[in-house]
């Protein structure tokens, strides 16, 4: 029997249940993250400037921080995971370039991705909202608009944190 006496303890079963190979310290920031992705839903809380340097100095931290652990712990492994077993040998340059291109975006993928569609969501809410004043069922819109933003918000959070898992192994 499990008894879950405060908050800490439920996000340490959930992280047991759900996330039980990775760093508790990864979840925490992931948990973040997605604080961070749904606080932008509420209105007035948005800032380009934040925002940038949120997705900056954790997101991309945190690749980089998976990348150098990668590297440090086994070098050959890292690079040993660009050409899937099986692969034949004549494609392989190609196959470990590709795979190679796709290590170096994939950081700005993190980046670019969540900014642009998070932003350009707080952008159209608030058009939206300006369109409020001339007729009242525009905020019916707004709501719709609304869930369909959070849905949004937990699509690119599961993204990020997929893109993240995947740079784990690969």
């Amino acid at each position: 029997m499990v008894v879950v006496n405060d908050f800490c303890s439920l996000i340490v079963l959930v992280y047991m249940l759900v996330f039980g190979r990775v760093s508790y310290y990864y979840f925490v920031l992931l948990a973040l993250v997605l604080m961070w992705f749904m606080v932008y839903r509420l209105p007035y809380c948005y800032s380009v400037y934040l925002f940038s340097v949120f997705l900056f100095c954790v997101v991309f931290v945190m690749f980089v921080s998976l990348f150098m652990c990668r590297i440090f712990n086994n070098v050959n492994g890292f690079f040993a995971c660009f050409v899937p077993l099986g692969t034949p040998l004549w494609i392989c340059f190609l196959v470990c370039l590709a795979e190679s291109i796709s290590y170096v975006i994939r950081p700005v993928v993190l980046v670019l991705r969540p900014f642009i569609n998070i932003s350009l969501g707080c952008f159209g809410a608030v058009a939206l909202g300006n369109l409020c004043f001339v007729n009242c069922w525009w905020g019916l819109v707004l709501v719709g608009l609304f869930f369909y933003e959070v849905f949004v918000v937990l699509i690119h959070w599961y993204i990020v944190s997929s893109i993240l898992d995947f740079s784990v192994d690969h």
